[in-house]
């Protein structure tokens, strides 16, 4: 009999220690939130960083850097040049910051504009998955849930953003738009070391309705 408490005892010791180990090993999902998206560029220069700066500072926006025209065109914003200083809110144009006055006034119109992220929420899905218990690697997850059909219109669709910290400014890598979300080239299989940040959004009439972010 007591040989049989000393290896129950034994057995319950080792049954704490596996799940206490787990517990500090085991990676969660990590999931998008609904955030008003800014996006700017082209140039990148002490205005932009004082733009990213002021946005990070804030917890209903996010600010995305498109460091080319390629991007722009491939998010499907076009006419943009090299040399351009435009800032967009939500798929609108809220001003530039070529000199100190205009980024003030991009600054107040961004401020005038935004939108409660309660109104930003929608039913898009944006996640990553850990593929195993220490999150060696991951799969990126988005969708629509209501599997609504895609409204095929000139202003809108849906965007994937992939962007990386750049010294302080979220810098896009990869941008897609699609009329159809599923449609989107989501990356799977994701090494820990090469994760980045992601916005999933999508756009009506021109403007952005919907969002999720999961920051770098």
């Amino acid at each position: 009999m007591r040989k049989a408490k000393i290896l129950f005892f034994l057995a319950a010791a080792v049954l704490i220690l596996i799940v206490a180990s787990c517990g500090s090993i085991v990676v969660l999902p990590k999931y998008g939130i609904p955030l008003n998206i800014v996006e700017a560029g082209v140039v990148r220069d002490a205005r932009l960083e004082n733009l990213a700066s002021w946005s990070a500072n804030r917890t209903d926006l996010v600010m995305l850097y498109y460091p080319s025209t390629t991007l722009f065109s491939n998010r499907g914003i076009v006419g943009m040049s090299s040399t351009d200083m435009l800032v967009f809110l939500n798929n609108e144009i809220a001003g530039g910051y070529s000199n100190d006055t205009e980024l003030s006034n991009t600054k107040n119109q961004i401020l005038n504009w935004l939108k409660p992220v309660s109104n930003l929420e929608g039913n898009l899905t944006l996640k990553l998955v850990p593929n195993d218990l220490l999150g060696t690697t991951w799969d990126l997850v988005i969708g629509v849930g209501s599997e609504e059909k895609s409204v095929i219109t000139p202003d809108s669709g849906y965007v994937l953003v992939q962007f990386v910290n750049q010294n302080g400014v979220y810098t896009v890598t990869n941008v897609q738009l699609e009329t159809d979300w599923k449609n989107l080239n989501v990356p799977k299989n994701i090494p820990a070391s090469q994760l980045k940040g992601y916005a999933f959004f999508k756009i009506e009439d021109g403007v952005i309705t919907a969002s999720r972010v999961i920051l770098p």
